[in-house]
Protein backbone atom coordinates (compact mmCIF):
# COMPACT_ATOMS: atom_id res chain seq x y z
CA UNK A 1 0.00 0.00 0.00
CA UNK A 2 1.67 3.30 -0.75
CA UNK A 3 0.76 6.75 1.13
CA UNK A 4 2.26 10.30 1.57
CA UNK A 5 4.21 10.96 4.41
CA UNK A 6 2.56 14.35 4.96
CA UNK A 7 1.67 15.40 8.74
CA UNK A 8 -1.17 18.12 9.06
CA UNK A 9 -1.37 18.72 12.99
CA UNK A 10 0.00 22.22 12.13
CA UNK A 11 -2.33 22.99 9.23
CA UNK A 12 -5.89 22.16 10.89
CA UNK A 13 -7.37 25.83 9.68
CA UNK A 14 -7.22 24.37 6.07
CA UNK A 15 -10.53 22.77 4.59
CA UNK A 16 -10.79 19.08 3.80
CA UNK A 17 -12.58 18.22 1.17
CA UNK A 18 -12.76 15.23 -1.02
CA UNK A 19 -13.24 14.25 -4.90
CA UNK A 20 -13.45 10.95 -7.21
CA UNK A 21 -10.32 9.73 -8.84
CA UNK A 22 -12.29 10.18 -12.50
CA UNK A 23 -12.70 14.14 -11.43
CA UNK A 24 -9.35 14.49 -10.24
CA UNK A 25 -8.05 12.69 -13.20
CA UNK A 26 -9.65 14.54 -16.06
CA UNK A 27 -9.11 17.74 -14.34
CA UNK A 28 -5.39 16.99 -14.66
CA UNK A 29 -6.16 16.47 -18.24
CA UNK A 30 -8.09 19.98 -18.71
CA UNK A 31 -4.93 21.64 -16.79
CA UNK A 32 -7.08 22.90 -14.01
CA UNK A 33 -4.62 21.47 -11.83
CA UNK A 34 -1.18 22.06 -11.63
CA UNK A 35 2.27 21.79 -10.56
CA UNK A 36 4.24 24.70 -8.74
CA UNK A 37 7.82 25.17 -9.45
CA UNK A 38 8.76 23.99 -6.11
CA UNK A 39 7.11 20.43 -6.55
CA UNK A 40 10.23 17.70 -8.26
CA UNK A 41 9.29 15.80 -11.05
CA UNK A 42 8.07 12.02 -11.49
CA UNK A 43 10.14 9.85 -9.73
CA UNK A 44 7.84 6.99 -9.75
CA UNK A 45 8.44 3.58 -11.71
CA UNK A 46 5.98 1.63 -13.46
CA UNK A 47 5.77 -1.12 -11.06
CA UNK A 48 5.44 1.50 -8.22
CA UNK A 49 2.24 2.99 -10.72
CA UNK A 50 0.67 -0.94 -10.98
CA UNK A 51 1.27 -1.17 -7.01
CA UNK A 52 -0.81 1.94 -6.30
CA UNK A 53 -3.31 1.03 -8.51
CA UNK A 54 -3.41 -2.35 -6.79
CA UNK A 55 -3.61 -0.61 -3.40
CA UNK A 56 -6.71 1.88 -5.04
CA UNK A 57 -9.23 -1.13 -6.65
CA UNK A 58 -8.06 -3.00 -3.04
CA UNK A 59 -10.46 -0.09 -1.55
CA UNK A 60 -7.53 1.21 1.00
CA UNK A 61 -6.01 4.06 2.20
CA UNK A 62 -3.46 5.78 -0.21
CA UNK A 63 -2.53 8.88 2.19
CA UNK A 64 -3.97 12.39 2.08
CA UNK A 65 -2.69 15.46 -0.01
CA UNK A 66 -2.60 19.32 -0.22
CA UNK A 67 -4.17 21.44 -2.48
CA UNK A 68 -3.46 25.20 -3.17
CA UNK A 69 -6.22 27.10 -4.31
CA UNK A 70 -4.12 29.56 -6.17
CA UNK A 71 -5.77 33.14 -7.38
CA UNK A 72 -3.24 35.11 -9.92
CA UNK A 73 -3.10 38.99 -9.78
CA UNK A 74 -0.70 41.44 -10.16
CA UNK A 75 1.50 40.71 -7.07
CA UNK A 76 2.40 37.36 -7.96
CA UNK A 77 2.47 37.27 -11.81
CA UNK A 78 5.87 35.95 -12.12
CA UNK A 79 5.11 32.73 -9.93
CA UNK A 80 5.45 29.77 -12.40
CA UNK A 81 3.03 26.77 -12.87
CA UNK A 82 3.69 23.23 -14.29
CA UNK A 83 1.33 21.16 -16.24
CA UNK A 84 1.26 17.60 -15.18
CA UNK A 85 3.22 14.68 -17.03
CA UNK A 86 0.94 13.16 -19.75
CA UNK A 87 2.60 10.72 -21.06
CA UNK A 88 6.82 8.87 -19.93
CA UNK A 89 9.24 8.40 -22.60
CA UNK A 90 12.07 6.30 -22.29
CA UNK A 91 13.22 7.32 -26.21
CA UNK A 92 13.01 10.80 -25.99
CA UNK A 93 13.39 12.00 -22.41
CA UNK A 94 12.87 15.78 -23.03
CA UNK A 95 9.14 14.62 -23.11
CA UNK A 96 9.48 13.41 -19.50
CA UNK A 97 9.91 16.90 -18.20
CA UNK A 98 6.70 19.43 -16.68
CA UNK A 99 5.92 21.45 -19.06
CA UNK A 100 5.64 25.38 -18.08
CA UNK A 101 1.60 26.42 -18.07
CA UNK A 102 1.18 30.06 -18.62
CA UNK A 103 -1.45 31.45 -16.59
CA UNK A 104 -3.61 34.50 -17.97
CA UNK A 105 -5.66 37.11 -16.64
CA UNK A 106 -6.87 36.51 -13.37
CA UNK A 107 -7.32 32.57 -13.60
CA UNK A 108 -8.00 30.60 -10.40
CA UNK A 109 -6.38 27.42 -10.55
CA UNK A 110 -5.07 24.60 -8.18
CA UNK A 111 -1.70 23.78 -7.64
CA UNK A 112 -0.89 20.61 -5.88
CA UNK A 113 1.83 20.57 -2.72
CA UNK A 114 1.28 17.33 -1.79
CA UNK A 115 0.47 14.10 -4.36
CA UNK A 116 2.10 14.90 -7.06
CA UNK A 117 3.19 11.55 -7.45
CA UNK A 118 0.27 9.63 -6.98
CA UNK A 119 -1.89 12.13 -8.76
CA UNK A 120 0.83 11.85 -11.66
CA UNK A 121 0.41 7.91 -11.40
CA UNK A 122 -3.26 7.96 -11.21
CA UNK A 123 -3.09 9.86 -14.91
CA UNK A 124 -0.89 8.04 -16.44
CA UNK A 125 -2.43 4.88 -15.98
CA UNK A 126 -5.77 6.05 -16.63
CA UNK A 127 -5.48 8.93 -19.99
CA UNK A 128 -1.65 8.61 -20.16
CA UNK A 129 1.12 5.56 -21.85
CA UNK A 130 4.09 4.68 -21.27
CA UNK A 131 6.98 4.70 -23.91
CA UNK A 132 9.28 2.00 -22.78
CA UNK A 133 12.65 0.01 -24.18
CA UNK A 134 12.37 -3.36 -25.23
CA UNK A 135 14.95 -5.48 -23.41
CA UNK A 136 17.77 -6.57 -25.11
CA UNK A 137 17.77 -4.37 -27.89
CA UNK A 138 19.43 -0.89 -28.82
CA UNK A 139 18.87 2.49 -27.08
CA UNK A 140 19.21 4.82 -30.05
CA UNK A 141 16.70 3.15 -32.28
CA UNK A 142 12.91 4.65 -32.02
CA UNK A 143 11.61 1.16 -33.22
CA UNK A 144 12.53 -0.57 -30.25
CA UNK A 145 10.38 1.06 -28.14
CA UNK A 146 6.67 0.18 -27.55
CA UNK A 147 3.89 1.96 -25.99
CA UNK A 148 2.13 0.82 -22.97
CA UNK A 149 -0.90 1.39 -20.93
CA UNK A 150 -2.27 0.55 -17.80
CA UNK A 151 -4.49 -3.24 -18.12
CA UNK A 152 -5.84 -4.91 -15.28
CA UNK A 153 -6.45 -9.18 -16.18
CA UNK A 154 -10.17 -9.64 -15.41
CA UNK A 155 -9.73 -13.53 -15.03
CA UNK A 156 -7.12 -13.14 -12.19
CA UNK A 157 -7.70 -14.73 -9.07
CA UNK A 158 -5.67 -13.89 -6.26
CA UNK A 159 -6.00 -16.92 -4.79
CA UNK A 160 -3.85 -18.95 -7.28
CA UNK A 161 -1.40 -16.37 -7.17
CA UNK A 162 1.78 -18.25 -6.08
CA UNK A 163 4.93 -15.93 -6.38
CA UNK A 164 5.31 -12.24 -5.24
CA UNK A 165 7.97 -10.47 -3.18
CA UNK A 166 5.94 -9.07 -0.02
CA UNK A 167 2.29 -8.16 -0.20
CA UNK A 168 -0.04 -11.15 -2.10
CA UNK A 169 -1.63 -8.81 -4.92
CA UNK A 170 -5.71 -8.13 -4.65
CA UNK A 171 -5.46 -8.06 -8.66
CA UNK A 172 -2.77 -8.43 -11.39
CA UNK A 173 -2.13 -4.98 -13.05
CA UNK A 174 0.31 -4.68 -15.77
CA UNK A 175 1.30 -1.73 -18.15
CA UNK A 176 1.42 -3.87 -21.90
CA UNK A 177 1.37 -2.96 -25.25
CA UNK A 178 -1.78 -3.16 -27.75
CA UNK A 179 0.25 -6.30 -29.71
CA UNK A 180 0.90 -7.86 -26.32
CA UNK A 181 -2.78 -8.06 -25.30
CA UNK A 182 -4.20 -9.06 -28.26
CA UNK A 183 -1.73 -11.90 -28.57
CA UNK A 184 -2.62 -12.98 -24.72
CA UNK A 185 -5.64 -12.55 -24.56
CA UNK A 186 -6.52 -15.40 -27.50
CA UNK A 187 -6.10 -17.52 -24.72
CA UNK A 188 -8.33 -19.24 -22.31
CA UNK A 189 -6.56 -17.79 -18.87
CA UNK A 190 -6.27 -14.00 -19.20
CA UNK A 191 -8.34 -11.47 -20.43
CA UNK A 192 -6.51 -7.78 -20.36
CA UNK A 193 -8.75 -4.54 -20.14
CA UNK A 194 -7.67 -1.35 -20.25
CA UNK A 195 -8.61 0.46 -17.20
CA UNK A 196 -8.79 3.63 -18.77
CA UNK A 197 -11.77 3.05 -20.32
CA UNK A 198 -13.77 2.40 -17.50
CA UNK A 199 -13.58 6.37 -17.42
CA UNK A 200 -16.75 5.99 -19.88
CA UNK A 201 -18.72 4.11 -17.30
CA UNK A 202 -21.66 5.76 -16.40
CA UNK A 203 -22.48 3.19 -13.74
CA UNK A 204 -20.76 -0.56 -13.26
CA UNK A 205 -20.43 -2.38 -16.12
CA UNK A 206 -21.61 -6.21 -16.43
CA UNK A 207 -19.06 -9.23 -17.26
CA UNK A 208 -21.02 -9.37 -20.54
CA UNK A 209 -20.28 -6.07 -21.47
CA UNK A 210 -16.73 -6.05 -21.44
CA UNK A 211 -15.64 -9.06 -22.60
CA UNK A 212 -17.20 -8.92 -26.34
CA UNK A 213 -18.36 -12.47 -26.42
CA UNK A 214 -15.30 -14.41 -25.08
CA UNK A 215 -16.23 -17.72 -23.51
CA UNK A 216 -15.68 -18.33 -20.20
CA UNK A 217 -16.80 -20.12 -17.07
CA UNK A 218 -19.69 -18.67 -14.44
CA UNK A 219 -16.63 -19.11 -11.69
CA UNK A 220 -14.73 -16.57 -13.73
CA UNK A 221 -17.89 -14.54 -14.16
CA UNK A 222 -17.94 -14.18 -10.50
CA UNK A 223 -14.52 -12.68 -10.88
CA UNK A 224 -15.28 -10.36 -13.29
CA UNK A 225 -18.02 -9.32 -11.80
CA UNK A 226 -16.33 -8.45 -8.73
CA UNK A 227 -12.92 -6.81 -10.65
CA UNK A 228 -15.53 -4.51 -12.39
CA UNK A 229 -16.99 -3.49 -9.01
CA UNK A 230 -13.69 -2.82 -7.59
CA UNK A 231 -13.06 -0.66 -11.01
CA UNK A 232 -16.55 1.62 -10.30
CA UNK A 233 -16.84 1.77 -6.50
CA UNK A 234 -12.99 3.03 -6.40
CA UNK A 235 -12.98 5.04 -9.44
CA UNK A 236 -16.02 6.34 -10.63
CA UNK A 237 -18.61 6.06 -8.01
CA UNK A 238 -19.52 9.47 -6.92
CA UNK A 239 -20.49 8.04 -4.09
CA UNK A 240 -17.42 7.18 -3.05
CA UNK A 241 -14.46 9.87 -3.41
CA UNK A 242 -11.18 8.35 -3.04
CA UNK A 243 -9.15 11.52 -3.10
CA UNK A 244 -8.89 13.02 0.21
CA UNK A 245 -7.64 16.05 0.32
CA UNK A 246 -6.62 19.72 2.46
CA UNK A 247 -7.01 22.91 0.59
CA UNK A 248 -5.11 25.90 1.76
CA UNK A 249 -6.34 29.58 -0.20
CA UNK A 250 -3.56 31.73 1.03
CA UNK A 251 -1.95 34.24 -0.95
CA UNK A 252 1.13 34.18 0.51
CA UNK A 253 3.94 32.53 -1.95
CA UNK A 254 6.42 32.83 1.38
CA UNK A 255 3.51 30.43 3.67
CA UNK A 256 3.09 28.15 1.13
CA UNK A 257 6.92 27.53 0.82
CA UNK A 258 6.94 26.91 4.23
CA UNK A 259 4.41 24.34 4.42
CA UNK A 260 5.87 23.20 1.44
CA UNK A 261 8.99 22.44 3.43
CA UNK A 262 7.33 21.15 6.75
CA UNK A 263 5.17 18.26 4.50
CA UNK A 264 8.16 17.12 3.04
CA UNK A 265 10.64 17.12 5.96
CA UNK A 266 8.30 15.11 8.81
CA UNK A 267 10.34 15.75 11.32
CA UNK A 268 13.88 14.83 9.33
CA UNK A 269 16.07 16.97 7.11
CA UNK A 270 14.30 17.75 3.58
CA UNK A 271 15.82 16.24 0.63
CA UNK A 272 17.48 19.48 -0.70
CA UNK A 273 17.53 18.38 -4.49
CA UNK A 274 13.99 19.94 -5.51
CA UNK A 275 14.08 22.50 -2.86
CA UNK A 276 16.86 23.74 -4.28
CA UNK A 277 15.64 23.33 -8.09
CA UNK A 278 13.02 25.67 -6.96
CA UNK A 279 15.10 28.56 -5.71
CA UNK A 280 17.13 28.31 -8.60
CA UNK A 281 14.01 28.71 -10.81
CA UNK A 282 13.06 31.58 -8.70
CA UNK A 283 16.33 33.52 -9.49
CA UNK A 284 17.12 32.42 -12.94
CA UNK A 285 13.85 31.68 -15.10
CA UNK A 286 15.14 29.14 -17.71
CA UNK A 287 17.26 27.23 -15.03
CA UNK A 288 15.06 24.39 -14.98
CA UNK A 289 14.73 23.91 -18.39
CA UNK A 290 18.41 24.32 -18.83
CA UNK A 291 19.42 21.76 -16.59
CA UNK A 292 16.79 19.44 -17.74
CA UNK A 293 18.04 19.70 -21.33
CA UNK A 294 21.86 19.23 -20.71
CA UNK A 295 21.18 16.08 -18.57
CA UNK A 296 18.77 14.85 -21.35
CA UNK A 297 21.61 15.44 -23.89
CA UNK A 298 23.94 13.74 -21.97
CA UNK A 299 22.09 10.82 -21.32
CA UNK A 300 21.26 10.76 -25.51
CA UNK A 301 24.74 11.14 -26.55
CA UNK A 302 26.62 9.54 -23.72
CA UNK A 303 24.50 6.92 -22.44
CA UNK A 304 24.84 8.26 -18.64
CA UNK A 305 22.06 9.28 -16.41
CA UNK A 306 22.94 12.33 -14.23
CA UNK A 307 20.73 12.76 -11.19
CA UNK A 308 19.66 16.32 -10.38
CA UNK A 309 21.93 16.27 -7.51
CA UNK A 310 25.12 15.61 -8.92
CA UNK A 311 24.56 17.88 -11.72
CA UNK A 312 24.15 20.68 -8.61
CA UNK A 313 26.65 19.44 -7.18
CA UNK A 314 28.73 19.94 -10.26
CA UNK A 315 27.74 23.16 -11.05
CA UNK A 316 28.85 24.04 -7.41
CA UNK A 317 32.22 21.91 -7.76
CA UNK A 318 32.71 23.57 -11.22
CA UNK A 319 32.56 27.41 -9.96
CA UNK A 320 34.15 26.83 -6.62
CA UNK A 321 31.65 27.39 -4.55
CA UNK A 322 31.73 24.88 -1.31
CA UNK A 323 30.32 22.01 -1.81
CA UNK A 324 28.19 21.33 1.64
CA UNK A 325 24.47 21.07 -0.01
CA UNK A 326 22.86 23.22 1.52
CA UNK A 327 20.12 26.35 0.94
CA UNK A 328 22.65 28.47 1.79
CA UNK A 329 25.32 27.80 -0.45
CA UNK A 330 22.63 28.89 -3.60
CA UNK A 331 22.58 32.35 -2.77
CA UNK A 332 21.81 35.15 -5.15
CA UNK A 333 25.82 35.02 -6.01
CA UNK A 334 26.02 31.70 -6.62
CA UNK A 335 23.06 30.85 -8.96
CA UNK A 336 24.67 33.79 -10.73
CA UNK A 337 27.67 32.14 -11.08
CA UNK A 338 26.13 28.74 -12.14
CA UNK A 339 24.40 31.07 -14.97
CA UNK A 340 26.98 32.65 -16.20
CA UNK A 341 29.43 29.76 -16.12
CA UNK A 342 26.33 27.15 -17.38
CA UNK A 343 27.43 26.59 -21.03
CA UNK A 344 31.37 26.11 -20.13
CA UNK A 345 29.69 23.52 -16.62
CA UNK A 346 27.91 21.53 -19.33
CA UNK A 347 30.37 21.18 -22.15
CA UNK A 348 32.43 19.96 -19.61
CA UNK A 349 30.78 17.57 -18.18
CA UNK A 350 30.04 16.32 -21.49
CA UNK A 351 33.39 16.13 -22.54
CA UNK A 352 34.16 14.16 -19.07
CA UNK A 353 31.48 11.55 -20.29
CA UNK A 354 32.87 11.29 -23.49
CA UNK A 355 35.82 10.36 -21.98
CA UNK A 356 34.47 7.76 -20.07
CA UNK A 357 32.48 6.09 -22.56
CA UNK A 358 35.21 5.80 -24.83
CA UNK A 359 36.58 3.75 -22.16
CA UNK A 360 33.41 1.44 -22.60
CA UNK A 361 31.80 2.97 -19.20
CA UNK A 362 27.96 3.79 -19.80
CA UNK A 363 25.17 3.68 -16.90
CA UNK A 364 24.79 0.05 -16.97
CA UNK A 365 28.18 -0.53 -15.36
CA UNK A 366 29.23 2.92 -13.68
CA UNK A 367 27.41 3.79 -10.22
CA UNK A 368 29.51 7.14 -8.58
CA UNK A 369 28.58 9.30 -10.92
CA UNK A 370 30.41 11.92 -8.91
CA UNK A 371 33.65 10.28 -10.70
CA UNK A 372 32.81 12.49 -13.16
CA UNK A 373 33.37 15.73 -11.49
CA UNK A 374 37.35 15.77 -10.94
CA UNK A 375 37.95 15.28 -15.09
CA UNK A 376 35.47 18.21 -15.57
CA UNK A 377 37.01 20.20 -13.55
CA UNK A 378 40.61 19.12 -15.44
CA UNK A 379 38.95 19.75 -18.38
CA UNK A 380 37.21 23.20 -17.80
CA UNK A 381 40.25 24.33 -15.94
CA UNK A 382 42.29 23.84 -19.14
CA UNK A 383 39.81 24.59 -21.66
CA UNK A 384 40.70 21.78 -23.29
CA UNK A 385 38.52 20.33 -26.69
CA UNK A 386 39.42 16.87 -26.08
CA UNK A 387 42.38 15.39 -23.73
CA UNK A 388 45.71 14.13 -24.77
CA UNK A 389 47.08 10.49 -25.71
CA UNK A 390 48.83 10.69 -22.64
CA UNK A 391 46.55 12.53 -20.64
CA UNK A 392 44.08 9.43 -21.90
CA UNK A 393 46.26 7.24 -20.29
CA UNK A 394 46.86 8.51 -16.78
CA UNK A 395 43.05 9.48 -16.49
CA UNK A 396 42.32 5.53 -17.63
CA UNK A 397 44.57 4.27 -14.63
CA UNK A 398 42.73 6.77 -12.44
CA UNK A 399 39.38 6.00 -13.08
CA UNK A 400 40.68 2.40 -12.30
CA UNK A 401 42.29 2.99 -9.33
CA UNK A 402 39.51 5.52 -7.94
CA UNK A 403 36.70 2.35 -8.73
CA UNK A 404 38.83 -0.41 -7.22
CA UNK A 405 39.64 1.49 -4.25
CA UNK A 406 35.69 2.72 -3.64
CA UNK A 407 37.17 6.42 -3.35
CA UNK A 408 33.60 7.60 -4.71
CA UNK A 409 31.46 6.12 -1.46
CA UNK A 410 31.35 7.90 1.30
CA UNK A 411 32.03 11.26 2.61
CA UNK A 412 32.47 11.80 -1.03
CA UNK A 413 32.27 15.94 -0.38
CA UNK A 414 34.90 16.37 1.45
CA UNK A 415 37.04 14.38 -0.59
CA UNK A 416 36.02 16.35 -3.42
CA UNK A 417 36.78 19.62 -1.82
CA UNK A 418 40.29 18.07 -1.16
CA UNK A 419 41.44 17.35 -4.49
CA UNK A 420 39.84 20.79 -5.67
CA UNK A 421 42.32 22.78 -2.70
CA UNK A 422 45.43 20.68 -2.85
CA UNK A 423 46.12 19.88 -6.31
CA UNK A 424 47.31 21.89 -9.46
CA UNK A 425 45.13 21.12 -12.59
CA UNK A 426 46.74 23.36 -14.60
CA UNK A 427 48.76 21.17 -17.56
CA UNK A 428 48.88 17.58 -17.31
CA UNK A 429 46.38 15.50 -15.70
CA UNK A 430 47.68 15.41 -12.14
CA UNK A 431 47.49 11.59 -11.21
CA UNK A 432 50.07 10.89 -8.81
CA UNK A 433 49.32 14.18 -6.96
CA UNK A 434 45.43 12.63 -7.15
CA UNK A 435 47.07 9.24 -5.66
CA UNK A 436 49.23 10.98 -3.15
CA UNK A 437 46.01 13.13 -1.70
CA UNK A 438 43.79 10.36 -2.11
CA UNK A 439 45.79 8.55 0.19
CA UNK A 440 46.42 11.51 2.58
CA UNK A 441 42.16 11.71 2.42
CA UNK A 442 41.97 7.46 3.54
CA UNK A 443 40.79 6.95 0.14
CA UNK A 444 43.42 4.23 -0.26
CA UNK A 445 44.04 3.66 -4.25
CA UNK A 446 46.56 1.50 -3.77
CA UNK A 447 45.88 -2.15 -4.70
CA UNK A 448 47.67 -4.73 -3.24
CA UNK A 449 47.61 -8.59 -3.47
CA UNK A 450 45.25 -9.18 -0.49
CA UNK A 451 42.93 -6.21 -1.63
CA UNK A 452 42.96 -7.42 -4.85
CA UNK A 453 42.38 -10.79 -3.93
CA UNK A 454 38.74 -9.40 -2.51
CA UNK A 455 38.21 -7.39 -5.28
CA UNK A 456 37.95 -10.47 -7.61
CA UNK A 457 36.17 -12.50 -5.48
CA UNK A 458 33.29 -9.84 -5.79
CA UNK A 459 33.32 -8.74 -9.40
CA UNK A 460 30.43 -9.65 -10.68
CA UNK A 461 29.37 -9.29 -14.35
CA UNK A 462 27.89 -5.92 -14.84
CA UNK A 463 28.93 -4.12 -12.45
CA UNK A 464 31.76 -1.33 -12.52
CA UNK A 465 34.35 -3.59 -10.57
CA UNK A 466 34.20 -6.08 -13.21
CA UNK A 467 34.71 -3.60 -15.55
CA UNK A 468 37.30 -2.15 -14.12
CA UNK A 469 39.35 -5.43 -13.94
CA UNK A 470 38.24 -5.96 -17.47
CA UNK A 471 39.52 -3.08 -18.74
CA UNK A 472 43.18 -3.29 -16.70
CA UNK A 473 43.05 -6.82 -18.26
CA UNK A 474 43.00 -5.72 -21.94
CA UNK A 475 44.41 -2.66 -21.89
CA UNK A 476 44.72 -2.05 -25.80
CA UNK A 477 41.20 -2.84 -26.83
CA UNK A 478 39.67 0.02 -28.77
CA UNK A 479 36.70 0.80 -26.87
CA UNK A 480 36.31 3.72 -28.43
CA UNK A 481 35.08 2.44 -31.83
CA UNK A 482 34.40 -1.06 -31.04
CA UNK A 483 31.14 -2.38 -28.66
CA UNK A 484 32.56 -4.81 -26.42
CA UNK A 485 30.25 -7.33 -24.07
CA UNK A 486 31.10 -9.40 -20.73
CA UNK A 487 30.87 -12.74 -22.32
CA UNK A 488 30.48 -15.72 -19.82
CA UNK A 489 33.16 -18.54 -21.06
CA UNK A 490 31.17 -20.95 -19.65
CA UNK A 491 27.98 -20.39 -20.38
CA UNK A 492 25.70 -19.22 -17.19
CA UNK A 493 22.51 -21.10 -18.36
CA UNK A 494 24.35 -24.04 -18.63
CA UNK A 495 25.90 -24.30 -14.99
CA UNK A 496 24.02 -26.23 -12.47
CA UNK A 497 23.64 -24.69 -9.34
CA UNK A 498 26.74 -25.62 -7.05
CA UNK A 499 28.79 -23.35 -10.44
CA UNK A 500 26.43 -20.63 -10.63
CA UNK A 501 27.71 -20.00 -6.49
CA UNK A 502 31.11 -20.92 -7.47
CA UNK A 503 31.79 -18.10 -9.51
CA UNK A 504 29.67 -18.55 -12.54
CA UNK A 505 28.97 -15.01 -12.96
CA UNK A 506 31.69 -13.43 -11.85
CA UNK A 507 35.22 -11.93 -13.48
CA UNK A 508 36.61 -15.64 -13.18
CA UNK A 509 34.69 -17.20 -15.76
CA UNK A 510 34.11 -13.31 -18.20
CA UNK A 511 36.05 -12.45 -20.63
CA UNK A 512 35.63 -9.49 -22.94
CA UNK A 513 33.84 -10.15 -26.44
CA UNK A 514 33.09 -8.21 -29.40
CA UNK A 515 29.33 -7.62 -29.73
CA UNK A 516 28.34 -9.69 -32.65
CA UNK A 517 30.71 -12.96 -31.81
CA UNK A 518 29.08 -12.70 -28.63
CA UNK A 519 25.80 -12.32 -30.05
CA UNK A 520 26.70 -15.67 -32.37
CA UNK A 521 27.97 -17.55 -29.83
CA UNK A 522 24.61 -18.31 -28.14
CA UNK A 523 24.96 -20.74 -24.93
CA UNK A 524 27.80 -23.39 -26.71
CA UNK A 525 30.34 -25.20 -24.51
CA UNK A 526 34.06 -23.18 -24.59
CA UNK A 527 35.72 -26.05 -25.72
CA UNK A 528 33.63 -26.47 -29.22
CA UNK A 529 33.14 -22.72 -29.23
CA UNK A 530 36.68 -22.01 -29.36
CA UNK A 531 38.15 -24.06 -31.69
CA UNK A 532 35.67 -23.22 -33.98
CA UNK A 533 36.07 -19.65 -33.33
CA UNK A 534 39.88 -19.72 -33.84
CA UNK A 535 39.76 -22.05 -36.71
CA UNK A 536 36.80 -19.60 -38.76
CA UNK A 537 39.44 -16.97 -38.36
CA UNK A 538 42.39 -18.89 -38.68
CA UNK A 539 43.69 -17.84 -35.41
CA UNK A 540 46.07 -19.69 -33.01
CA UNK A 541 44.11 -21.51 -30.35
CA UNK A 542 46.46 -21.75 -27.80
CA UNK A 543 47.12 -17.66 -28.30
CA UNK A 544 43.53 -17.30 -28.21
CA UNK A 545 43.55 -18.93 -24.81
CA UNK A 546 46.41 -16.77 -23.86
CA UNK A 547 44.80 -13.74 -24.72
CA UNK A 548 41.98 -14.67 -22.40
CA UNK A 549 43.69 -15.80 -19.46
CA UNK A 550 42.50 -19.36 -19.91
CA UNK A 551 44.75 -21.81 -18.70
CA UNK A 552 45.92 -24.44 -21.01
CA UNK A 553 46.28 -26.85 -18.54
CA UNK A 554 42.50 -27.36 -18.37
CA UNK A 555 40.05 -29.50 -20.97
CA UNK A 556 37.22 -26.86 -20.84
CA UNK A 557 34.21 -29.07 -20.27
CA UNK A 558 31.75 -28.39 -17.54
CA UNK A 559 33.02 -31.54 -15.54
CA UNK A 560 35.95 -29.36 -15.50
CA UNK A 561 34.69 -26.02 -14.28
CA UNK A 562 35.83 -25.68 -10.62
CA UNK A 563 39.47 -26.47 -11.98
CA UNK A 564 39.14 -24.05 -14.64
CA UNK A 565 37.69 -21.11 -12.27
CA UNK A 566 40.81 -21.70 -9.68
CA UNK A 567 43.55 -21.74 -12.11
CA UNK A 568 42.12 -18.78 -14.23
CA UNK A 569 41.81 -16.51 -10.83
CA UNK A 570 45.42 -17.13 -10.66
CA UNK A 571 45.98 -16.25 -14.16
CA UNK A 572 43.90 -12.92 -13.92
CA UNK A 573 45.19 -11.64 -10.52
CA UNK A 574 48.99 -11.57 -11.62
CA UNK A 575 48.28 -9.95 -14.59
CA UNK A 576 46.44 -7.39 -12.84
CA UNK A 577 49.28 -7.23 -10.69
CA UNK A 578 51.12 -6.47 -13.07
CA UNK A 579 49.63 -3.98 -14.79
CA UNK A 580 48.28 -2.51 -11.41
CA UNK A 581 52.51 -1.77 -10.78
CA UNK A 582 52.76 -0.61 -14.30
Amino acid sequence: MLTGNIHYASFRAMTYKTETIKNVVMSIGDNKYLLPAIQRELVWDYEQIEKLFDSVLSGYPFGSMLFWRYKKDENNKDYKFYEFLKIYDEYNRQNNHNTEHEITGKDEITGILDGQQRLTALFLGLKGFLNLHKPRTRWDNSDNFEKKYLFINLLYSKDNETEYEDIRPEFQIRFKSDNQVIKENSSQDVYWFKIGSALDWKEKKSWKEVLNGKNISEEQRDIIEDVCSAIYENLINPNNPRISYYEENTDSLDKVLNIFVRINAGGTPLDYTDFLMSMIINQWGEGRENINTAIDNISKDFEFDIPKDVFLRACLFLTGENLNFKADNFKQKTIKNIKNEFEAISESLRKSCRVFRELGYSKNNLRSNLILLPLAYFIKTNDFNKVSDDDFVKIKKWIQLSILGRVFGSQTTSYLTKLRKDIVWERDFPLNEIIKVSNEANKNMDINEDRLDDIIKKAKKGSQDSWALLTLLYPSHNYRDVNFHEDHIYPYSKLNNEHKRNNGDFISNIQLLEGGDNCSKNDREPKFWMEEYCSKRSLDLNDYKNKNFIPLSVDLTFYNFSHFISARKELIKNKLLENLKN
